[in-house]
């Protein structure tokens, strides 16, 4: 077994298994990779995703609504996983909103490219009005 999970860690699994779609008991195994979530990241890493699962239309909805010359079609799809995943924390409430919009920001720095992030943090900033 590896090395446990940060949360922020667990909130990388979290995107990926939002950037995919999957949830599956499978996904996660091969999103943790050498790495083993405790008990509290396991159960941030469900809930989240199922959250973000269960609440899709109405996060997309959200996302659309602050879009002005855009569609959800034309986003990036590692930037609309990074603001599926802030929505869904944000709809759990079990995060500090500041942390949420952060890490967002990060999630999507890392792996969209040089205007991600102030697009993430533009968007959930307007959001979150």
């Amino acid at each position: 077994m590896g090395q446990a999970l940060s949360r922020s860690e667990a909130r990388e699994v979290a995107y990926r298994l939002v950037f995919a779609s999957d949830g599956s008991d499978d996904a996660l195994s091969l999103a943790l990779g050498d790495k083993f979530a405790p008990e509290p990241e396991l159960k941030y890493l469900q809930g989240v995703v199922t959250t973000v699962q269960t609440n899709l239309a109405t996060i997309d909805q959200k996302i659309a609504a602050h879009l002005q010359g855009w569609t959800l079609d034309r986003l990036r799809r590692t930037d609309l996983a990074a603001l599926r995943l802030a929505l869904g924390e944000i709809e759990q409430g079990t995060v500090p909103l500041p942390v949420i919009i952060n890490e967002a920001v990060n999630l999507a720095k890392k792996y969209g490219d040089q205007n991600s992030g102030a697009f993430v943090n533009g968007i959930l900033a307007k959001i979150t009005e």
